[in-house]
């Protein structure tokens, strides 16, 4: 299997424009921050290690409670494994407690839907860069692993895809979901819209979990008129500066979790007035009812779920997003820093074409 050093090399090789998205115009504050910072880390050679592609400055599998468990030490050792659970239990007991509870709370949740087996199946610590894991109910999760076990817990419940199924994913990270959904819909294309340095995440975690799978470098889309000629169950990865090349196509499945509320609007209105997402057979998406409370504002822009309706689509299924819905997070509101939930909970909307 090749490192995750040399799967990076030559992704950035086949991606002509990969150190150009800071130029793009209108990028919402927090993926600045986040471009900078990836950035930074590919100048000083560290942003894609086997142990920081998909845990690293920015972004992470989040946070984990307290555990002595021998993957912890496999990978930081005896010594160094006392010593972050000795500090947790010490000086973070309260993050510690919410954070158990809010684990329980979402392993609750996933049995209620009925994906305790997607659960076994599938034990985070197997997966290719995996450096949070909790062992609990012999398997292994963290928080982000929890919401990925879950959103492929729903698509398979929806049938959304069958045999040569087009999928489009709009904000993909590491490319953890995808990695789940190919074990169980083999055929299906798989489609990542991304910045280049999240792209260089997913094409690292799916090639090393799928190396024979085919995987579509930016520089290589050009060699295929649409989706619909690529080959079954091949990942594609297109940068988002690269979205107009697909915008206009028709596809099975367009799903976004999160990353639409997080965008200033003109971007927003990129990807939510496009064919691809007007005309999919079917939409999954998961953001904010409200993108940033007058109270505490989030994120700049003034996007709400009323920005999400479109007559042309019929709802399937609408509800709160429940995962991480009973997390409290230690943060600064009114200049206190208390423990608080979310400024503004999220919705889960499922949605068909009806035109």
């Amino acid at each position: 299997m090749k490192s995750s050093g040399e799967l990076a090399e030559y992704f950035i090789k086949h991606a002509p424009k990969f150190h150009e998205d800071l130029d793009l115009k209108n990028i919402d504050d927090k993926h600045i921050e986040i471009l900078k910072a990836s950035y930074s880390e590919v100048d000083k050679g560290t942003a894609f290690n086997k142990n920081s592609f998909r845990n690293w400055k920015a972004q992470s599998d989040m946070d984990v409670p307290a555990q002595l468990s021998s993957s912890a030490i496999k990978d930081d050792g005896l010594l160094i494994s006392i010593l972050k659970f000795v500090y947790k239990k010490l000086f973070r007991r309260d993050a510690d407690k919410y954070l158990k509870s809010a684990f329980r709370d979402d392993m609750d949740i996933l049995n209620e839907v009925g994906a305790q087996e997607l659960m076994l199946e599938n034990p985070v610590h197997k997966t290719p860069g995996a450096t949070a894991t909790y062992h609990v109910n012999d398997t292994s999760i963290n928080l982000r692993w929890l919401r990925y076990i879950y959103a492929l817990k729903r698509i398979l419940d929806f049938k959304i895809l069958g045999d040569n199924s087009i999928w489009v994913d709009v904000g993909s990270y590491y490319g953890g979901l995808q990695g789940l959904v190919h074990k169980y819909a083999p055929t299906s294309r798989i489609v990542m819209v991304d910045f280049h340095h999240q792209l260089c995440r997913s094409f690292i975690y799916l090639s090393q979990l799928y190396p024979d799978a085919l995987h579509i470098t930016p520089d290589e889309l050009k060699d295929y008129d649409s989706l619909e000629v690529m080959p079954s169950g091949a990942f594609v990865y297109v940068p988002v500066s690269d979205y107009e090349k697909i915008a206009d196509q028709k596809v099975n499945l367009v799903t976004n979790f999160f990353s639409l509320g997080e965008m200033r609007r003109e971007y927003f209105d990129v990807y939510h007035n496009s064919r691809l997402f007007n005309e999919s057979d079917m939409t999954y998406i998961v953001n904010r009812f409200v993108s940033a409370p007058f109270f505490d504002s989030t994120y700049d822009n003034d996007l709400s779920i009323l920005d999400y309706y479109s007559s042309n689509r019929k709802k399937e299924y609408f509800d709160i997003f429940p995962m991480h819905h009973f997390l409290l997070l230690k943060r600064n509101v009114f200049g206190r820093n208390e423990f608080r939930n979310m400024s503004s909970p999220y919705f889960e909307l499922v949605t068909s074409c009806v035109s």
